[in-house]
């Protein structure tokens, strides 16, 4: 036998550690039946759940909040390559570049024959999706003139 507590071993078999006296064998009824599972209770599943949803929403809206992205200068060009290709086109979309800050459309003569509210509505959705990317004013010309027919603050 060998003696866990000070390491002891004995050829005999005996109860007591002849060494140290512990203890070395407890012998218990000898079951072949499986004891009962643990159950777990609800409470432990609600704790868990007010856990999660603490640590996955609340501290990261409050907690984690970052500052808003500035405008890259990639944004203003995915803009003009949409511009390029937009349905402004068939109303009489020419050239658009870039004066500074300034972006500077180019209509043909159909502008002048489209209804004045179809006018502002494109001058105000352009100017106001070329300030979201970062642009400060724009500028509508009518193609062959040098002065701006309308601008969009």
């Amino acid at each position: 036998m060998y003696c866990k507590r000070c390491g002891y071993r004995s050829d005999e078999k005996i109860d007591l550690c002849s060494k140290c006296g512990s203890k070395l064998a407890d012998e218990g009824p000898l079951s072949l039946e499986r004891p009962a599972a643990k159950k777990l209770h609800w409470g432990v599943f609600a704790v868990t759940a007010v856990i999660a949803v603490i640590a996955f929403f609340v501290v990261p809206r409050f907690f984690l909040t970052t500052d808003l992205e500035t405008v890259g200068p990639t944004d203003k060009l995915k803009f003009l390559r949409a511009m390029e290709h937009s349905a402004y086109q068939r109303a009489g979309q020419g050239a658009i570049h870039v004066d500074m800050q300034t972006l500077v459309v180019t209509w043909d003569l159909r502008w002048n024959t489209l209804p004045e509210n179809k006018q502002k509505e494109i001058l105000r959705i352009i100017g106001h999706a070329w300030q979201v990317v970062g642009g400060k004013d724009m500028r509508l010309q009518i193609e062959g003139e040098d002065t701006a027919a309308a601008a969009y603050p």
